[in-house]
């Protein structure tokens, strides 16, 4: 059985996705929230694994976390070759990706403050994971706790759980007061409210067959799968060359390295778009390569590792963490959520001319769950998604990603001096530094909406 290995695990996602569309679509109670399946079948299977078998049975979280870490990084490189709409107000999409890094930077302070004021025999790593589990969902959430085991518990087991129980909290959060926000919209609007919420796509696709045995999809998917596989080729390939270079300069090089492992997706978004160039180049030349992009397998690609990363953090989640860590977890997340859904609310009022409700309840869904707990949100009160938001949203989050950058190294500073004199003063700039990055777009949105640029 050692050949099996992951596969058991993979298998075991796919087993209980199954289980939670299942239920998501037969049982009303849960049809009335915004909870996707990925996150249900993880935590059906949680439950499982902990409760109903006689003293739990373990799962191997170094492997489950190695599966997270690949899905995710292989969701956004599938998420960079789809092609995007251009849009026709650019200046907004940037004020929606200022929105959604501000708030990142807003709940990377408050995550902080509270462990520095509350938590002070904790590492300020688990008030960090705030914005990351909130912001990003499982799979960044847990790819910086692996890293920053050391900080936060010493135990692989137990960092990859805080990671993962962030997101799980976050995801309950929006999904149940993202309901309430839109029976509380659709009562002022007095619209009729909406009664069940399905994670279901409201477009579909026309497949082509070329013959009566062969259907165009089935190449399509390959040639999409050989090049996202080529691309994650290219990002071990590149990791590989970095580590004989690095390692050799001691504790520094160790140091970097292993942030360029956590970021492993940027490094893939990277080859993405060199990948992107490349076509469009050849194109240019009157090469015909669209037979190298499908957006519509890419999207359904996307969903996929996704989906399977959600799953998977959801299982990395050990309850042996809870009782040191319980109350930490509740009462920042709870907090967290509480000044992510008044900013959230203050500033889109602020921000857009048009469409208040659908931004609001949209940009809430997206910071406190994914991109999809948004859109699934939005539906609520934009069933066919006619308004331009759900567009928006995608598109701001994207710019949000470039614009986060300088925040993510702001949270990686205190891991640079754990242990050394110079901690507390890196924490104090960590701190600051989010409040400063939050303050000065705050800033600039007010001005923007003034003039009003949206």
């Amino acid at each position: 059985m050692e050949k099996w290995g992951a596969m058991v695990y993979l298998l075991l996602i796919g087993v209980l996705l199954f289980i939670g569309k299942a239920l998501k679509t037969r049982v009303p109670f849960l049809n009335r929230i915004v909870l996707p399946s990925a996150l249900l079948g993880g935590v059906v299977g949680l439950a499982f694994f902990h409760l109903a078998i006689p003293g739990g049975y373990p799962i191997d979280v170094e492997t489950m976390t190695s599966i997270v870490y690949h899905m995710l990084a292989l969701g956004f490189i599938t998420l960079t070759l789809k092609e995007h709409k251009p849009t026709k107000n650019k200046k907004k999409i940037w004020s929606t990706g200022m929105i959604i890094t501000s708030t990142y930077a807003l709940q990377g302070f408050i995550g902080i403050l509270m462990v520095l004021l509350f938590f002070a025999d904790k590492s300020v790593a688990a008030g960090m994971l705030l914005p990351l589990g909130f912001g990003q969902g499982p799979g960044l959430a847990t790819s910086f706790a692996t890293n920053w085991t050391e900080m936060l518990t010493g135990e692989l087991t137990s960092s990859v759980a805080i990671g993962a129980s962030y997101s799980v909290v976050g995801f309950l959060f929006g999904g149940s007061i993202g309901v309430l926000l839109i029976n509380i919209i659709s009562r002022k609007r007095g619209t009729e409210r909406v009664k069940q919420y399905e994670d279901t796509s409201i477009e579909k696709a026309t497949i082509e067959v070329d013959t009566v045995k062969e259907i165009s999809i089935i190449d399509g998917l390959t040639v999409q799968v050989v090049i996202i596989s080529i691309i994650y080729g290219l990002v071990w390939l590149t990791l590989f060359l970095l580590n004989k270079v690095l390692l050799p300069l001691g504790d520094v090089g160790e140091t970097i390295f292993g942030l360029l492992v956590g970021f492993n997706f940027i490094i893939g978004i990277f080859y993405a778009l060199l990948f992107k160039l490349i076509l469009k180049i050849t194109s240019n030349k009157g090469i015909n390569v669209s037979f190298a992009k499908n957006d519509y397998i890419l999207s359904n690609l996307s969903s996929l590792f996704f989906n399977f990363m959600i799953t998977g953090a959801v299982l990395t989640i050990t309850f042996g963490f809870i009782a040191e860590y319980g109350w930490l977890l509740l009462s920042i997340s709870i907090v967290g959520a509480i000044f992510t859904l008044f900013y959230v609310y203050y500033v889109t009022k602020k921000v857009y001319t048009v469409h208040n409700g659908e931004y609001f309840v949209g940009l809430f869904g997206m910071l406190t769950g994914v991109a999809s707990t948004g859109i699934a949100l939005l539906k609520g009160i934009d069933s066919k998604l006619e308004t331009p938001v759900a567009e928006e949203l995608a598109m701001g989050s994207a710019t949000a990603i470039t614009m986060a950058l300088p925040l993510f190294g702001l949270l990686m500073l205190p891991s640079l001096a754990y242990g050394s004199e110079n901690e507390t003063l890196f924490n104090l700039i960590a701190l600051f530094g989010c409040l400063l990055y939050c303050l000065t777009m705050f800033v600039i949105l007010l001005v923007r909406g003034k003039r009003r640029v949206n």
